[in-house]
């Protein structure tokens, strides 16, 4: 154990190496502060004198704490409060000015990654470098190397010269020296965002199996969301000094308060519609599909698909209810967590991804034991296909994932043929009713892949109007999810061809196709189509409206993507199509 000692007048810092206790009994404090400051000097113009004259401040000033091993202390508060100061003290970066500390065991710095890098060295040569900044040696180096490598993932680029590597690269070689080298306690400050998502949640996972392993973490961030998930205990500084030590949320709804106290800029408030007016629609990463990720706090089990008749399957009909299990267990005691389920199609498109938070389920803690979650879909309107399943039980901001199962499952949506990929299938009903037939033709919808935005007119075809319309026949370019609408088409001139038929094409404004609905064209010149309930999820869509000709295999008219509207909602679902459901659960 190594102590700190300052002598406030002579400010000369002694370090003494001591031993622990011959009975053997274990030294539970990792770090321990008392009354710990830190004086700076600035030199300060006088207007009268054209001498600077020398003023102190403190950038710390009287922190007390004790870290145990094992655990993880968030230190917040406003730029300039002296958190850096602070970490950078407990490092053994700085000095400080009074006060005493006790340190248990080796302690390494994360400040700013990458310092002391050299752009014409190697990745390996600079793993070197950069080890025996941190104080490591090269045996230690030698022996930890393959690890460092494997963790950044840099695969050749470990041979190339630092100077071809991105900034993205940089950090993840910085980290990953820093986190495969032995130390007892590691001391991050505001770096805790390193890379991709996927390389960000490995460096998380790293981190919980430090503190899993006995060793002790001192974080400074940001982002209240990360403190409160990560932290036992959180220390909040204000002009050096501390304002408060203990409960990560009490702290940070401390930090709130005193922000909100001292604003720079008042302006005025901005009403609240509580609409949600866009939603995710594709998935973050498709190359991280069937991964395992998280902190392994929880681990998945087992995921059960349940068909209408009970029995477990992986296929399902389009538009037959379903029922999904997830089995897990709780390694660590974790707080406020939710759970998610979220569908994607092959290509990566979003289809539906409802989660407890979402719909304002509280869970306040896991228990360490066994437990499942039930996600029951009352009717799956997935056009047939087949579909990737994410399931994922995240802290309550979903910040970091305690376990996250990514495109881990497989579903096949079984169904009539999918005419053009279509996406979804929302129950509608066609008028005039009588004309609808069984077998439809299949539009080759490839004809108007580069016709998005505009109209093609014939001779003898002339549209009066499309409209779409409320639960109150009234016209409208918004509508909530799962309104009723009704889709109104009205021709003026049409030429009768028996084998012609009104196609209406209903696209996402980024293009992806949802669904068809094909008609005679021989029915008159008015027709509509009804959704008791239009069940899409917020975001910008578009009406295609064309008469095919299945004899000439073409669209004899088109006007393809040229009748837009938007979709508003009060949750924030992700996806596409919102698919009514409930949860339930039962927890260790």
């Amino acid at each position: 154990m190594f102590i700190r000692k300052t002598d406030t007048k002579s400010m000369i810092i002694s370090l003494t190496n001591t031993k622990e206790k011959k009975s053997g009994m274990p030294i539970h404090n990792a770090v321990e502060l008392c009354s710990v400051g830190r004086q700076c000097r600035f030199l300060k113009k006088s207007e009268q004198n054209s001498k600077d004259s020398a003023e102190y401040f403190w950038a710390l000033n009287d922190v007390s704490f004790n870290v145990y091993k094992g655990q993880i202390l968030g230190v917040i508060g406003r730029n300039g409060a002296g958190k850096t100061t602070l970490l950078n003290i407990v490092a053994g970066i700085l000095t400080p000015t009074q006060g005493k500390i006790k340190i248990n065991g080796r302690v390494f710095g994360l400040f700013n990654l990458g310092v002391g890098f050299q752009d014409e060295l190697t990745g390996k040569e600079n793993i070197f470098l950069n080890g025996s900044i941190l104080g490591a040696t090269k045996k230690e180096l030698n022996s930890k190397l393959r690890c460092i490598i494997e963790f950044s993932e840099l695969g050749e680029f470990i041979n190339m010269p630092l100077g071809t590597y991105s900034q993205g690269m940089r950090l993840r070689l910085g980290f990953s020296i820093i986190v495969n080298l032995d130390c007892d306690t590691l001391v991050i400050d505001e770096i805790l965002a390193v890379g991709d998502l996927l390389f960000q949640n490995k460096c998380f996972e790293r981190l919980m199996e430090f503190k899993r392993l006995g060793k002790t973490l001192i974080i400074s961030s940001q982002s209240m969301e990360l403190i409160e998930r990560l932290c036992d205990s959180v220390i909040l500084l204000d002009h050096g000094q501390s304002l408060f030590l203990g409960d990560p949320v009490e702290a940070t709804n401390r930090y709130r308060a005193l922000l909100n106290t001292e604003k720079f800029f008042v302006g005025p408030v901005k009403k609240n519609i509580n609409l949600v007016e866009n939603t995710k629609k594709w998935t973050d990463d498709i190359s991280n599909w069937g991964k395992e990720l998280g902190t392994k706090e929880v681990v998945i089990k087992k995921v059960e698909f349940i068909n209408k008749f009970g029995w477990k399957s992986f296929k399902i009909r389009s538009g037959e209810s379903l029922r999904i299990k997830t089995h897990f267990t709780v390694r660590s005691k974790i707080k406020e967590p939710h759970f998610g389920v979220a569908i994607f199609r092959n290509d990566g498109v979003y289809c539906y991804g409802p989660n407890t938070k979402f719909e304002g389920y509280h869970i306040s803690e896991l228990e360490i034991g066994n437990g499942y979650f039930i996600l029951d879909y009352y009717k799956l309107f997935l056009a047939p296909g087949e579909y990737k399943i994410s399931i994922a039980i995240w802290d309550k901001n979903e910040t970091i994932a305690f376990a996250y199962n990514h495109g881990y499952y497989r579903l096949i949506v079984e169904g009539d043929y999918n005419v053009g990929n279509q996406l979804i299938k929302i129950p509608f009903i066609c008028f005039p009713r009588k004309f609808i037939i069984k077998d439809m033709p299949h539009p080759d919808l490839n004809i108007l892949k580069d016709k998005w935005g505009s109209k093609v007119n014939s001779e003898g075809i002339e549209m009066q109007f499309v409209k779409l319309l409320n639960c109150n026949d009234e016209e409208c370019s918004i509508l909530t999810t799962d309104d009723p609408a009704k889709l109104a088409i009205n021709f003026c001139k049409f030429t009768f061809n028996k084998d012609s038929y009104l196609w209406v094409g209903l696209y996402r404004e980024d293009g992806v196709y949802c669904q068809g609905i094909m008609q005679p064209f021989n029915s008159g010149n008015s027709y509509m189509a009804l959704f008791s309930k239009l069940s899409l999820l917020p975001g910008g869509y578009t009406f295609s409206v064309g008469v095919w000709d299945n004899s000439a295999r073409k669209f004899i008219m088109s006007h393809h993507a040229v009748y837009p509207f938007r979709v508003v909602f009060d949750q924030e679902d992700h996806g596409t199509i919102y698919l009514k459901h409930k949860w339930s659960w039962r927890l260790p």
